[in-house]
């Protein structure tokens, strides 16, 4: 896996994925940008949901379990010392299922985050990261 970093001026970035997608990265005006993409800490949380949301969705999909509606809300805190690390992450997944229980959903979820996605893996590592569970 190999991505290209470019950069555009100030504390703008362009990530060019092996896949083909460009990636705009920036910072806010008071740290020299003009925020015109995400910050690279929010990438890092955003890669991470992505990741085990394809997860459960897969695993959903292997049992036989039919998805309405998916989402993942992320809030991750950070630290007051600088750097400024993300010390916490809590996941809250938000799923509308036509065929299965919440024990079967958080069953996927636990297989996700523990045993699967590679993002979280690697970041829970460092970070305490937690999960709920909302059927909607």
């Amino acid at each position: 896996m190999k991505t290209k970093i470019e950069w555009q001026k100030g504390v703008h970035f362009i990530a060019n994925t092996e896949s083909g997608n460009k990636i705009k990265m920036d910072g806010p005006v008071d740290s020299g940008g003009e925020n015109n993409g995400a910050r690279p800490t929010e990438l890092l949380i955003s890669g991470m949901g992505g990741c085990t949301a394809f997860d459960v969705m897969s695993i959903a999909k292997q049992k036989n379990i039919k998805i309405l509606s998916f989402e993942i809300d992320i809030d991750a805190s950070r630290t007051e010392t600088k750097p400024s690390l993300i010390n916490k992450i809590h996941l809250t997944y938000k799923i509308k299922s036509e065929n299965t229980n919440k024990e079967d959903l958080e069953k996927i979820i636990k297989i996700s985050l523990k045993k699967q996605c590679s993002c979280c893996i690697i970041i829970g590592k460092s970070v305490d990261i937690s999960y709920s569970l909302e059927i909607i």
